[in-house]
């Protein structure tokens, strides 16, 4: 097989994902609209294309199948077939086995495959037929493992194909303007670029701190005319992986209909804020805890249809997924009408499971969060779908390690929501600058919840936590900067600037000697003897041209820690605390 041909299969491939996605939709669609003709043309469109397509670049095993995919879309289309939910089974059952055949034919594009028992059940199937839904293949909560999500890597080994899509313009009374006609770019060029445009924002920095030190006018106005280049290069390279959230939405509506089939329940989903865009690489993971928090949703927030009725709900549940941009960042909600969460409840089943104390109290706030302790389950029997005791704990590191946060907003037989709030992009990031001990370090400014410089009678010694900072009547345990690398203190604590940090679990305070700036940073990808080093998420180069960490201050409370106390007389006390 020669480069054209291969060529030409990989690009096939890639088209018939999108014609998958789109025919899927469809179908869906289909199944509440059985009457719209349109729907079923469009089906039939997609899967006459499908066909010929794979027949012109080489595949006849997937022609002769889509041939009969189509023959059995068109007695659909004829009427010979009622749209049914047996009818809508079977056809996503078939796309699922052309989506089979895509991937195996990624890895190997010679791949044979067994099509006679689909097949059969196409050309088999009447209107008195019964599809069961045993096929569908829902991933138990244990497939989802924490991710490790890398900064960007240095090399330019392709990853992917990319798409870049163009901008769609906002609805309007005006004429819409032509769109920009979208194109295929590999994903190692785009990867080359974004190096480079770091490179370029390193030395722009360079220039940036030299800048005080040059007294001539024309170089202060060419330091700033590049400033708004580079600002503007940056934000189109990034751009060009930007991508709509809208292929990940329409997934879940697929998932929504086979849970609540499994379930026995009968769920509407609402997508809203499709076209919102974010990177492909936090795209490609959030897809996971998305899937998990949809799932959960269904199965442990929508109630029955005679619960629903006897407490004067309409018996379909309905779920909306809903994704914005707000300050920089991008906002997914899944929103469901369902009984909401029950404090009290939760926290008795916390206590039964041993996960709490009985002797702690918490708000309703706090007792939502217990859903997210590792082993925590309201379901008495396991089933396929949940109860294991995993998988909303996983949601959240998932989502952490993309330097995101998850917040739940809850009302009693009203309905819960999920609001997951992620980073635009990992590539570059806004970032605080601080020093300790005439070392820099890098906070992504995403993690701090506030700064402030202590006075004396918010930091003292309480006997159960140590040194804490009394901050609005609450005790936060602090720790200085240096503990984490065995670095000296030289400093009291009120001569120092506190960070403060928040997530769900307890909050805490770092204190440094200074923050320097507030500035982007490009991230780096740590060497290969650095990898896995705990609270240290990866490096940077600064405007003064030396490397510095990025760190993950979370992670960093999982070191071991050495106090190293300094005095005036140089005595050195060294108290190392595992």
């Amino acid at each position: 097989m020669d480069d054209f041909e291969k060529e030409l299969k990989l690009g096939f491939l890639d088209e018939a994902e999108q014609s998958i996605v789109d025919v899927e939709q469809s179908f869906l669609v289909l199944e509440t609209d059985p009457d719209n003709k349109e729907h079923i043309n469009n089906i039939f469109r997609l899967a006459h294309n499908l066909k010929g397509s794979s027949k012109a670049v080489g595949f006849d095993q997937m022609g002769q199948f889509t041939h009969e995919f189509e023959t059995f879309v068109l007695r659909v289309k004829n009427d010979e077939l009622k749209v049914n939910a047996t009818v809508v089974s079977l056809l996503l059952k078939a796309t699922d086995f052309v989506k089979a055949m895509v991937a195996e034919l990624r890895q190997n594009l010679d791949a044979n495959f067994s099509c006679e028992e689909i097949l059969n059940e196409m050309k088999n199937c009447t209107n008195d037929s019964v599809v069961a839904v045993a096929h569908i293949k829902i991933s138990e909560p244990e497939a989802l493992a924490p991710a490790e999500i890398q900064p960007e890597p240095e090399n330019h080994e392709p990853i992917s194909n990319v798409k870049v899509f163009p901008v769609k313009a906002k609805q309007s009374n005006t004429p819409a303007p032509v769109l920009d006609e979208s194109i295929r770019v590999a994903g190692s060029k785009v990867e080359k670029l974004l190096n480079a445009v770091g490179e370029m924002v390193i030395l722009q920095s360079v220039l940036a701190q030299s800048n005080d030190n040059m007294r001539g006018q024309n170089f202060k106005k060419t330091m700033h005319q590049l400033s708004k280049v580079s600002k503007e290069i940056q934000e189109i390279s990034m751009g060009l992986r930007m991508v709509p959230i809208k292929p990940t939405f329409q997934k879940m509506v697929r998932i929504v209909r086979d849970t609540a089939q499994l379930l026995s329940k009968d769920v509407n989903l609402v997508l809203v804020g499709e076209d919102s865009e974010i990177d492909k690489n936090v795209l490609e993971n959030i897809n996971d805890p998305l899937v998990h928090l949809i799932r959960n949703s269904v199965d442990h927030g929508i109630e029955t249809a005679e619960k629903r009725v006897a407490s004067g709900k309409p018996a379909k549940g309905n779920i909306e997924l809903k994704a914005y941009h707000k300050s920089g960042k991008l906002v997914i909600e899944v929103i469901d009408d369902g009984g909401g969460l029950n404090p009290e409840v939760l926290r008795k089943k916390a206590i039964e499971k041993g996960i709490l104390d009985e002797s702690e109290v918490l708000t309703d706030s706090e007792c939502y969060k217990l859903i997210f302790r590792p082993g925590f389950s309201t379901k008495e029997v396991a089933t396929e779908v949940s109860g294991r005791g995993v998988g909303l704990d996983v949601v959240r590191t998932n989502i952490e390690k993309l330097g995101g946060e998850i917040q739940i907003d809850s009302v009693l037989q009203k309905g819960t929501t999920f609001r997951v709030i992620l980073p635009l992009t990992l590539a570059i990031v806004d970032a605080m600058i601080t020093s300790y001990d005439g070392q820099k370090y890098v906070v992504p400014l995403s993690h701090v919840y506030e700064t402030l410089q202590p006075q004396e009678n918010q930091v003292y010694k309480e006997k159960n936590l140590g040194t804490v900072l009394l901050l609005r009547g609450e005790n936060l345990p602090i720790y200085h900067l240096g503990d984490f690398f065995a670095q000296k203190r030289r400093k009291e604590e009120t001569k120092m600037i506190a960070m403060v940090f928040r997530n769900d679990n307890k909050p805490f305070a770092i204190l440094v000697d200074d923050i320097i700036s507030q500035q982007p940073v490009v991230v780096k990808r740590l060497s290969n003897d650095m990898q896995g080093m705990t609270g240290i998420s990866g490096t940077t180069i600064l405007g003064d041209g030396k490397p510095c960490l990025i760190l993950e201050a979370q992670d960093l409370l999982l070191r071991p820690i050495s106090r190293i106390e300094f005095n005036e007389t140089k005595n050195i006390n060294k108290k190392e605390v595992a």
